[in-house]
């Protein structure tokens, strides 16, 4: 053992030039640095922010790798001992402060030594991610948390999430008199669907957002933009005619003829989703929803209309039983299929 530990000694030197003094440091810096690791992992966050700060007092001029991941987890260590419920407690304020200034740091050296390690980089989205959850919803800081929320788009512009946590944050924030947010939140949210315009994912993403804040009209051009993306798919005049029916079930300020005009949408919808695939179920239970709330605006087609509704319900439940029985039966195949080839 003893040749060993000379052996690696004498090989820092030569590699080094350093003293022997400093080589050991440097074995115990590296020897605390797994430890730390260890600590953490085990979510002893005190005893990691010890051992980390070992690490990088015991080796004056560590690997980058090992000083940014030594500084990331040692913020992220004081961040997890933080309690945001916790007022009037002086250390655990400061246990949030030192892990802003881990995470800034983290982000200076990530970008720093990022080209000789890509891996860094990772880090730097990390902390990146972290200050701006700290800003927004720890210290209620709007502009901080929007500069590292746009950080971190500038980072990874193709992801959806960015936007929609950019928005989240406009969100947050609005206030319609004194901090007016609500339409950065929207173009946030419609920047996906300049980046992905064959998905309708993205464009109901900006249908929600108007309709969560009573903007109907423009939620329905939204999903309207939605479903032409995919003429062929049922789903996308299915959920129109969700949106007329809630419209029309929940809005106690419509007219009588403005019912009549969001039913008779909502039916052409989902009479244009069942001739895609008349088997869709939920298409025929809102058809069905539909038409009991035409007879409620037309009493002299009541009773036409409520029956209709009844054979239309009943077709549904009956395919709703028959797709659930096939798909059991789909599932035990499968399953006596696996457990043939295993036994083989």
């Amino acid at each position: 053992m003893r040749i060993r530990i000379v052996f690696v000694l004498l090989s820092l030197i030569a590699l080094n030039g350093c003293g022997v003094q400093d080589s050991w440091n440097m074995l115990k810096s590296r020897r605390a640095f797994k430890q730390a690791n260890l600590a953490y992992a085990s979510r002893d966050y005190e005893k990691a922010i010890d051992l980390y700060n070992d690490a990088l007092e015991l080796d004056k001029n560590p690997d980058p790798r090992v000083l940014v991941t030594s500084v990331f987890y040692r913020g992220s260590s004081h961040h997890l001992i933080y309690r945001p419920g916790r007022f009037d407690d002086p250390a655990n304020e400061d246990h949030l402060d030192a892990g802003i200034t881990d995470y800034e740091e983290a982000i200076e050296l990530a970008q720093e030594h990022g080209e000789e390690f890509e891996m860094l980089q990772v880090y730097q989205q990390y902390s990146m991610e972290q200050l701006a959850a700290i800003y927004r919803d720890n210290l209620d800081d709007f502009e901080n948390a929007v500069l590292y929320f746009k950080r971190l788009i500038e980072i990874d512009i193709d992801t959806p999430e960015r936007y929609y946590a950019l928005a989240d944050v406009y969100e947050r924030f609005h206030d319609p008199e004194a901090m007016p947010l609500l339409e950065q939140a929207i173009e946030a949210y419609k920047t996906p669907v300049e980046k992905s315009p064959d998905d309708p994912l993205v464009y109901r993403q900006v249908a929600n957002l108007l309709n969560k804040y009573g903007r109907f009209d423009e939620t329905m051009d939204w999903l309207a933009k939605a479903r032409d993306v995919h003429a062929n798919d049922p789903e996308g005049y299915y959920l129109i005619a969700v949106h007329y029916w809630d419209k029309v079930y929940r809005d106690p300020d419509l007219t009588t003829n403005d019912k009549g005009d969001y039913i008779e949408l909502g039916i052409a919808q989902l009479n244009q989703a069942l001739d895609i695939n008349g088997e869709y179920v939920d298409a025929l239970i809102y058809k069905n929803l539909l038409l009991r709330e035409k007879a409620k605006v037309t009493p002299s087609e009541a009773e036409a209309l409520t029956a209709e509704a009844n054979v239309i319900r009943d077709l549904a439940l009956e395919l709703r039983v028959e797709q659930e029985d096939a798909q059991r039966a789909a599932k035990a195949a499968a399953a006596e299929e696996g457990s043939g080839e295993t036994s083989r």
